[in-house]
């Protein structure tokens, strides 16, 4: 272990010499005995610093709240009305509103006018008025062509007759096909019974066939065909039927000439049917008898 002289430093060496030296001075001077305070190798007092004393921590107690009692339930009072049903009473029926559904929606009167009231007087003066009925039959060029029968009563019973409905267009009581599936000649379902409907049914072949043979035109109309339609609404009238009417429109079908009906005969003024009135925009909405007031305001909302 090494001596205290040798633990000391250059400097402290030097200082104690410095000291030894000057204490001899003084010594010959008398101005120091040998007792006296001054030492030889004065330490130094080191302060030594106590760690600051941690906070004691302060736990907080959880006061748990009391819930609040609940209160005693309250009688449910008893409805002062009673049903005739539950007092055992016949019910009295309002003959008035047997069998009548009203499809009418109040809401509209103030969104859709009819046609005399959205039109100028000058138009309400030149428009073809109709009921919402065509009155007519085939073609009768089509007739002679493909020997149709004069009436559709007598076209449906001299071709099978049967109750008609839109599942069973041929009234056979048979079911449809799967749907695309082909026949024994390479035909689809929907060809082979739209074969079928040509003699029997003609309104319903021609709203979406043309004559056989014939090319059916698409895209706009020419004015040549607007003039034509006018000219059949004017004999016929228009509205329903609209497969007969077609036949009449060469190269158009059933549902083509609905569509040009409702999206331009009927918003330009050309012809007025009650079945039909408009919105603000000129747009032509159904409020006829079959009118069905969820696919109305649906019509209403998409403007």
């Amino acid at each position: 272990m090494p001596s205290k002289a040798e633990a000391l430093s250059e400097y402290e060496l030097q200082r104690q010499e410095n000291i030894k030296r000057n204490r001899e001075l003084l010594l010959s001077l008398n101005l120091v005995t040998e007792t006296s305070t001054l030492s030889e190798s004065p330490e130094v007092d080191t302060v030594q610093t106590k760690p600051p004393e941690e906070e004691p921590k302060v736990v907080r107690k959880r006061t748990q709240r009391k819930k609040p009692e609940k209160e005693a339930t309250k009688a449910v009072p008893k409805p002062s009305r009673i049903s005739k049903r539950l007092k055992g009473e016949a019910p009295v029926e309002d003959a008035s509103s047997e069998n009548q559904e009203d499809n009418s929606i109040p809401e509209l009167d103030h969104i859709l006018k009819t046609a005399e009231e959205y039109f100028s007087k000058e138009i309400c003066e030149n428009a073809i008025k109709v009921s919402g009925k065509y009155k007519g039959w085939i073609n009768p060029e089509l007739m002679e062509r493909h020997g149709f029968e004069a009436s559709a009563a007598e076209a449906w019973e001299k071709n099978g007759g049967g109750k008609f409905s839109f599942k069973d267009p041929l009234g056979t009581g048979e079911k449809k096909g799967r749907k695309g599936k082909k026949n024994a000649n390479g035909w689809s379902d929907a060809k082979l019974v739209a074969s079928k409907l040509f003699k029997k049914n003609p309104n319903a072949y021609f709203y979406r066939h043309v004559e056989p043979g014939v090319e059916q035109w698409t895209g706009d109309w020419t004015e040549e065909e607007k003039t034509h339609f006018l000219k059949v609404a004017a004999e016929f009238g228009c509205g329903d039927k609209w497969g007969l009417f077609s036949s009449y429109i060469p190269h158009r079908v059933g549902y083509q000439c609905s569509n040009f009906y409702r999206q331009y005969v009927l918003p330009e003024g050309l012809i007025f049917d009650p079945n039909y009135q408009l919105t603000s925009s000129g747009k032509a909405i159904y409020v006829g008898p079959h009118m069905k007031s969820a696919k109305v305001l649906k019509e209403l909302q998409d403007l």
